[in-house]
């Protein structure tokens, strides 16, 4: 069943596909998770598994740049890329990836690669793992009463090189703090070289300079190595490929596991401490050397009959090019096990001591990393079901008063304003009692205050005004648990795309809603309501669109998405050949007419309890394009959905479809219902 072969013709090499997608998996958490490309595993095994080294490392290139791009645009989305630092540094990674591509290129013909690469990594991962795990034991004893997603604090070195008063002086907004730009140069140059020799992004040794040299928080480092990986991979492997060492097969096969491990990775980042963080990383670094010790024995014992091997292959294929060998010794099996039963008992037995070493060495390498990937998504799991717990426990715990009113949060901030009007809109029709939950002191912001509240009475509203401080996010859960709706306004975590993001304090109150949540965006009125229903619906969504609307007088269009693009395309085969394709409208309307029956008696419904008018709509793709592209063709003010995850197997893990709707909408303001 696991016996999938897959040969690949540019190294002479067979592979099996299964344990390149496992691989491609593992890592793909593993470098999510600490903001590396994964390539100082990536590499030593490849090699492992029987790669020549420089087709290893130039695999392990291209594989790398692709993964990096979906773990970046995770990390993007938590705030965790310092995008500033990261250009900086690529500027001296391209001169240093150039410089060890070519060191490798030189040692690969004089015939000394494998042996001083493999060195050059036993001596840094065990150098750079053991000085994590002392600096772990340090600091840890001062963590063990901090939240369990706190940082390590700034190493002594970080701060000397902070000190350096050499302009020009960069102030890096992100990470927090001022360094001259030289020293950003300078670790990019040193990383880039160790890229280009190593075969890697230079993010086994770029994240820990990151973090001990340059002085960045834990997870700035882990989303901003990421991001510069993403660069210096796609480079390290266009460089490689036109010196003929990627094989471009291997590296799309790791890929498809990678793109999948790597969100799952970066999530898990938001669930762990920083110095957990640090403590995994230098387990793995350790893991990694001992399996290229391993590896380094079995070259050794390859040695003794590899040689005499190509010697009796030219003599007898006739053959001279070493990539020709190297396919008819892959065709040609069963003649070389016959040439080693004729060989003294030293080659018979090196050549079984080289695959004994082999073996503990891939065993180890693969080992490592499943375990290690095993752990970060119990982190990820233990980290869901922990706010899950929160989310019910602050459920019970109704404040005074709150139960069945709207609460809409706010702070000294003008772009509360929007979300005070809309809730206002809404309260004023659903005769809701108001409170405004400010978190700020009482007394600061006065004018921003006061221009809230005068738009409430505006609507006929007097609310109550409630300050709280703390964490602003801890304090809306639980000044909002019980209400009937929160409405909160959202500011762009990135400047540069402020439709894009939600902002911090959304983002952390949407993932642990205690009640329904509206996410108010550009538009402050609601005059359109874009209902997004499955079948079998939610009783729940369908009574709070519909209490919305008679509170503001709005249409609803009804929005159902057909998930089917692969089950057309399996239906296709039986269609006629002069079937118009134009008309796969109607098509899907026969396939779903169950659903739409379905839907057309919750249209009757809101027409009966007095919505003015209900269109039910079905739009055929990937659900939460759908939502979006309607909801901007059809110019609506307000989406209503259901909390709920992706339906994907690994929804748990890449995040709801609720919550990413609410983060990509460009204009409607979004209301995610409450299960």
């Amino acid at each position: 069943m696991f016996d999938w072969i897959v040969y690949l013709p540019i190294s002479g090499t067979e592979i099996n596909g299964f344990a390149l997608i496992l691989l491609g998996f593992t890592v793909g958490v593993i470098g999510g998770f600490f903001g590396v490309g994964g390539a100082f595993m990536v590499t030593p095994a490849l090699n492992v598994f029987g790669f020549p080294m420089a087709y290893a490392i130039g695999t392990d290139m291209a594989h790398i740049a692709g993964k990096s791009i979906v773990a970046t645009a995770k990390h993007g989305k938590f705030g965790n890329v310092d995008v500033k630092l990261g250009l900086l540094m690529i500027l001296g990674t391209v001169i240093g990836i150039e410089l060890g591509a070519t060191l490798i290129m030189w040692l690969e013909r004089i015939g000394r690669i494998g042996p001083i690469v493999r060195t050059t990594y036993v001596i840094l991962l065990f150098g750079l793992g053991f000085f994590m795990l002392f600096e772990y034991i340090k600091n840890a004893r001062g963590q063990s009463k901090q939240p369990a997603t706190a940082d390590a604090g700034k190493s002594k070195l970080a701060l000397r090189m902070q000190s350096i008063n050499l302009p020009p002086m960069i102030h890096l907004k992100v990470s927090g703090f001022k360094i001259s730009l030289w020293i950003i140069l300078g670790v990019g140059a040193f990383t880039g070289f160790l890229a280009g020799f190593l075969g890697v992004g230079g993010g086994f040794i770029r994240m820990p300079a990151l973090m001990y040299l340059i002085g960045s928080p834990t997870k700035v480092a882990v989303g901003t190595d990421l991001f510069e990986v993403m660069f210096s991979g796609a480079y390290g492997a266009f460089s490689y490929a036109m010196k003929g060492r990627v094989e471009i097969l291997a590296a799309v096969i790791m890929l498809v596991g990678a793109a999948i491990g790597a969100q799952i990775g970066a999530t898990a980042t938001l669930y762990a401490r920083g110095t957990i963080i640090r403590l995994y990383f230098a387990y793995t670094m350790i893991a990694a050397g001992v399996s290229v010790i391993f590896k380094h024995l079995s070259e050794q014992n390859k040695d003794v009959y590899q040689a005499a091997l190509s010697e009796w292959a030219k003599a007898t294929s006739g053959l001279s090019d070493k990539v020709e060998i190297g396919l008819w010794l892959h065709n040609n099996k069963e003649a070389v096990k016959l040439w080693l039963v004729q060989q003294p008992d030293a080659i018979q037995q090196a050549q079984a001591m080289a695959k004994m070493w082999s073996t503990y060495s891939g065993v180890l390498m693969l080992g490592s990393a499943c375990g290690l990937s095993a752990v970060i998504m119990f982190w990820l799991v233990r980290g869901v079901l922990r706010e899950r717990a929160e989310a019910r426990s602050a459920e019970v715990a109704v404040p005074e008063g709150v139960k069945g009113q709207m609460v809409i949060a706010a702070s000294c901030q003008p772009a509360d304003l929007p979300a005070i009007r809309m809730g206002a809109q809404i309260a004023r029709g659903m005769d809701r009692q108001t409170e405004l939950l400010v978190c700020e002191e009482a007394g600061a912001c006065e004018n921003h205050i006061q221009e809230g509240k005068k738009i409430l009475e505006q609507y006929g509203i007097a609310p109550k005004l409630k300050f709280v401080q703390g964490t602003p996010y801890k304090e809306i859960l639980a000044g909002s648990a019980g209400a009937h709706i929160l409405v909160m306004g959202s500011r762009p975590l990135n400047p540069a795309r402020p439709s894009f993001y939600l902002g911090d304090n959304t983002t952390k109150v949407v993932r642990r809603m205690t009640t329904s949540t509206l996410v108010v965006k550009s538009r402050d009125q609601v005059g359109r309501i874009l209902l997004c229903l499955d079948v079998p619906y939610s009783r729940a969504t369908v009574n709070m669109a519909q209490e919305i609307a008679l509170a503001t007088a709005a249409v609803v269009e009804i929005l159902y998405v057909a998930s089917v693009p692969a089950l057309y395309a399996s239906y296709s085969a039986e269609l006629p050949a002069d079937f118009d394709h134009s008309a796969v409208t109607d098509f899907l309307t026969e396939l779903y007419a169950k659903e739409l029956r379905e839907l057309a008696r919750v249209k009757d419904e809101l027409s009966s309890a007095g919505v003015r008018q209900v269109t039910v709509r079905l739009r055929e793709g990937i659900v939460e394009e759908e939502i979006l592209s309607e909801s901007i063709e059809g110019n609506f003010d307000l989406i209503v959905l259901k909390e709920g995850f992706l339906k994907t197997p690994f929804g748990l893990f890449l995040g709801r479809l609720s919550t990413s709707v609410a983060a990509h909408s460009s204009q409607a303001s979004v209301l995610i219902v409450k299960r």
